[in-house]
């Protein structure tokens, strides 16, 4: 069984691997942001070495689930993952209101959870067509 992994993490893997032409292989901007976020929060140690590894099954997992994802989250992953453009950017392209810098938040995690709950839900459904 795969280890649980972070959702950004599964997502920059997921835009390395289905945008091979788009940039190289490393850490978006936004994943380096949130690493460098969530490193002064907890006090932890970067993770950016696990972050460049490539896990070419969780993503072709994390492709299947865009497939169905609704557009308006997908859309807005692509822009921040796929073209790794800055928040501002993003906004300006989803007409998201940009000020208060929390609506950007609120929308970006909404897209990361959508996948998580969406992944889980065709995790179960495989599952149940195996027992029948």
């Amino acid at each position: 069984m795969t280890e649980r992994r972070d959702i950004g993490w599964r997502l920059e893997n997921w835009a390395h691997c289905v945008g091979a032409g788009a940039h190289k292989p490393g850490i978006t901007r936004l994943g380096k942001d949130l690493d460098r976020m969530r490193k002064e929060t907890e006090g932890s140690s970067s993770s950016s070495d696990d972050r460049r590894r490539v896990d070419k099954a969780d993503a072709d997992r994390i492709e299947r689930v865009m497939r169905t994802l609704e557009t308006q989250h997908r859309m807005m992953l692509y822009w921040c993952y796929i073209r790794a453009l800055p928040p501002e950017v993003v906004c300006r392209k989803m007409r998201i209101p940009h000020h208060p810098a929390t609506e950007f938040v609120k929308q970006f995690r909404a897209a990361q959870r959508a996948v998580e709950l969406l992944e889980q839900q065709q995790t179960c459904d495989a599952g149940k067509q195996q027992t029948d």
